[in-house]
């Protein structure tokens, strides 16, 4: 996966030719500065994201290719490129790949640490 350091350049990606040259699945980019997070992932068809929820952040996602399925609480949705929804923090979420190869970006708010919670998470 390709990722930068934080510091104070701009970070680019041709995120088509990343997907196009990149057979692997998960993320395949990703990106953070002071303020946001970025992460570009890949599904290949039938794969699929587990039910999590996401009490941390509200995450922008924005699919680039592809179709696929997003259930947010209990609700279904069907992904194909330019499909873009924002997903409250606290929601349950799951994201499928359909018959095509399913890539998206998700954006948020970078995660700051708080040691009081780090400390209280399960390993």
């Amino acid at each position: 996966m390709e990722t930068r350091s934080l510091d104070k350049t701009p970070a680019f990606s041709n995120l088509s030719t990343l997907l196009e040259e990149n057979p692997a699945t998960g993320p395949l980019w990703s990106d953070a500065c002071e303020d946001l997070n970025c992460t570009f992932v890949a599904w290949n068809p039938g794969q699929s994201v587990p039910a999590h929820v996401n009490v941390e952040v509200d995450v922008v996602m924005t699919v680039i290719s592809g179709v696929g399925e997003l259930i947010v609480d209990g609700q279904t949705m069907p992904l194909s490129a330019g499909f873009s929804v924002v997903i409250p923090k606290g929601s349950e979420r799951t994201i499928s790949a359909g018959s095509d190869r399913l890539a998206y970006l998700n954006v948020h708010k970078r995660r700051r640490l708080n040691l009081s919670d780090a400390a209280s998470r399960p390993r």
